[in-house]
């Protein structure tokens, strides 16, 4: 029997109504609060007699308090569970939840169905058992990545999947609050989507890109144009792609880069989806002027996504074009506390369908004092190179001699204030430009001691000697 009590919100009542319960020997199984207005008390008692339900009632109704006592036939939360049941049964796509390690936690018959197990056996598997391709970790760690019509295969047949993060509301977006995800499986029948679908990607979101990651989610949302700027290999293609992917009407994505200076769109073009055009610096200015009267004809279905390493060499109307929203992305240099996370991650990716190598503890001091100046695209190849040499010699873990060589040299801007400079003069000025950046925080000696790696006495008396205390 499930029961239903109206009450007034004051402290102590539901401590009054369950005391009533027990005082008749009434075992609750299950309860809720709420109501459409938040004086709802629900009660589930399923071994309660009809007799002694009417002796509860009276003694409810002598709470101060207590104004309506009645019976009901579900709690709103059993009702809004078999009413979700009873919809997802008759949905024909597969739907399934899964939680924060990528367990599979509930599922619809057409799930079951796709997986090829039976329906009670769903919940509880790892959702990498059917979908062994798909980045999981990333897709369940964090809300920058793929979200919308990525292409899977499930028992080799082609679907796209949709996800939705299930965050908890004290702190939506944070990457604490990922509780996991429900996913949605669309049937894709192979040959009629007009281009190949880019393959998906999970973003890095570790340290400054983490903002860069965060902004992309925002700009997905919106219709307008979108140029992500930054240095060779610092990800502008994994950005445009993951825009892509995030978009709520992902659609087709049509990727086009420069031939000999010039960038041919087709004509017409038709479609739905995303229009991503690579390296817009390199197009001469000719073709920059065509490709913005090109771009101004497209189908409002088609959104033109652009990336470019030097936005100085973009025509005034193409940089107007795509002035509403722009992205840049940091290079590698600045990130170095993350270095260890992304080599991490490459190696794995490397390492797919094995055991992804790990590297020695050596290794990560000289990565370290590299500039990177190919950032991202320069490391995985450096890792590449590595782990085929490790796996050659039969190793496990990459040593120092797989390492390739590295051209060491550091991006410092002393070239043009240092002539006519000793030595000493230089490293001076370069001392007191450090120290001025690091005191700008006002942190204390020991801090400063501590993110140099030398004694806060010594920190102290740079401090005294450059007038920064």
């Amino acid at each position: 029997m499930r029961v239903e009590i109206t009450c007034a919100n004051r402290v102590g009542i539901l401590h009054e109504i369950m005391q009533i319960f027990g005082e008749y020997r009434i075992n609750v199984t299950s309860g809720e609060l709420g109501g459409d207005s938040g004086d709802k008390v629900y009660l589930s008692a399923p071994k309660m007699l009809t007799t002694q339900y009417q002796a509860i009632e009276k003694s409810l109704l002598k709470v101060p308090g207590v104004k309506r006592v009645r019976r009901i036939a579900l709690i709103p939360s059993e009702r809004r569970h078999f009413e979700l049941d009873t919809l997802l049964r008759h949905v024909a796509d597969p739907v399934l939840s899964v939680d924060r390690e990528g367990r599979v936690i509930a599922a619809n018959l057409a799930a079951a169905r796709a997986f090829g197990v039976n329906l009670d056996r769903v919940p509880g598997l790892q959702l990498q058992r059917f979908l062994p391709l798909l980045q999981v970790a990333e897709l369940l760690r964090d809300f920058a990545v793929p979200r919308y019509g990525l292409p899977v295969a499930v028992r080799g047949r082609p679907y796209r999947m949709e996800w939705s993060p299930i965050a908890l509301a004290e702190s939506p977006g944070a990457v604490e609050s990922l509780a996991g995800a429900v996913l949605t499986l669309q049937p894709r029948e192979p040959g009629l989507s007009s281009p190949e679908l880019p393959e998906p990607v999970a973003l890095w979101d570790w340290d400054r890109r983490r903002d860069c990651c965060l902004q992309l989610q925002e700009l997905a949302g919106l219709g307008a144009p979108v140029l992500i700027a930054g240095e060779p290999g610092s990800g502008k293609s994994s950005f445009a792609t993951a825009l892509h992917y995030l978009s709520p009407t992902a659609g087709d994505c049509y990727r086009f880069g420069p031939r000999d200076g010039q960038l041919q769109l087709p004509d017409p073009f038709r479609g739905v989806g995303t229009v991503i055009l690579e390296d817009l610096q390199l197009l001469s200015g000719e073709s920059q002027l065509a490709l913005v009267r090109r771009l101004k004809a497209l189908p409002a279905d088609l959104r033109p996504v652009a990336t470019c390493s030097n936005t100085d060499g973009l025509a005034a109307p193409l940089a107007q074009f795509f002035s509403s929203l722009a992205l840049r992305l940091p290079p590698l240099r600045v990130m170095r506390p993350a270095l260890e996370r992304f080599a991490a991650s490459i190696l794995r990716e490397l390492g797919r369908g094995g055991e992804p190598l790990q590297l020695c503890d050596q290794a990560l001091p000289i990565m370290r004092s590299h500039d990177w100046p190919d950032n991202f695209s320069g490391l995985k190849n450096y890792l590449s190179a590595a782990a085929s040499r490790c796996r050659a010699a039969g190793r496990g873990r990459i040593e120092l001699e797989d390492l390739p060589d590295l051209a060491v040299g550091a991006e410092l801007p002393w070239r043009d204030w240092s002539r006519g400079l000793s030595y000493r003069e230089i490293m001076e000025q370069m001392e007191r430009a450090l120290f001025t950046e690091l005191a700008a925080g006002q942190p204390s000696t020991r801090e400063l001691a501590k993110r140099l790696g030398i004694s806060h006495t010594a920190v102290a008396n740079k401090l005294r000697k450059y007038g920064l205390t």
